[in-house]
């Protein structure tokens, strides 16, 4: 199990495995607690190939329902930062990331007069500013608190994702317990302490499924969201004290976006 988790870096454990690991919990417990573990043999085999299977299965559906969370909600990008009256970061110190970012994109900076008649133009800008801070913030070593908030917003928006994926499941699951309790198969009455795992499966459904009704939510999202972008732009004061703001080289840690 511990070499199936090596094969990702950290973004992809923390953001994608991990959300997928709590969005189907339920799942796997039914999977794992199905199988007699008193003996090793070819089922036991079949049911831990099948549980990393599903589990990198729902890491690669985080993703992608995690991408269409934020196209949804609009997030991660928040240009809206930079205006003027936002109070996420000081003004003055936006004055001077202003600047700085204005010699790095060749373009000047938007004025307080821009962002009120002509907002799309002043966006514009500040979506270039952001892309650039993230090509130029991925060693994650040197901006290990924006890499941080930026594992966070992953985390929130994969698992925002597969919110509906898991309560369809777990509404299986949970029919799938109740079929067994009631007409007790063959197979699985065989099963020693039965009705006493499916009580549990049963009782974490429940759990899981409050968890991911309150718990998981687009307000969690927007705050991640907002935390992480605040902290992208406070990364230009990093970037000013250093001599030259270049692209981190090959090899070093690589902070991952997606």
């Amino acid at each position: 199990m511990m070499d199936f988790f090596k094969q990702f870096d950290t973004y992809s454990l923390k953001a994608r495995v991990f959300p997928a690991l709590i969005a189907g919990l339920p799942t796997l417990a039914l999977l794992f607690m199905l199988v007699p573990w008193d003996r090793i043999g070819l089922p036991h085999l079949t049911a831990s190939a099948m549980g990393l299977v599903l589990l990198f299965a729902f890491a690669d559906v985080a993703r992608r329902t995690g991408r269409h969370v934020e196209t949804k909600l609009g997030t991660r990008s928040t240009p809206e930062q930079w205006h003027r009256g936002n109070a996420d970061v000081a003004e003055g110190a936006k004055d001077r990331y202003r600047a700085f970012i204005a010699d790095k994109l060749k373009l000047p900076a938007p004025t307080a007069e821009d962002e009120r008649t002509d907002s799309a133009r002043a966006n514009d800008f500040y979506r270039s500013a952001g892309n650039w801070l993230r090509e130029h913030t991925r060693d994650t070593r040197t901006h290990a608190i924006l890499f941080g908030e930026n594992i966070t917003y992953g985390f929130r928006r994969n698992l925002l994702g597969l919110k509906p994926i898991a309560l369809l499941v777990n509404l299986l699951v949970l029919a799938f317990c109740v079929v067994l309790l009631w007409f007790r198969p063959l197979y699985f009455a065989a099963l020693p302490n039965i009705d006493e795992k499916l009580v549990i499966i049963i009782a974490a459904v429940f759990l899981h499924s409050a968890y991911m009704l309150f718990a998981v939510s687009k307000g969690a999202v927007r705050d991640a969201s907002r935390a992480y972008g605040t902290q992208l732009v406070l990364s230009c004061e990093t970037l000013m004290r250093q001599p030259t703001a270049t692209t981190p080289q090959a090899g070093r840690k690589r902070n991952n976006n997606g």
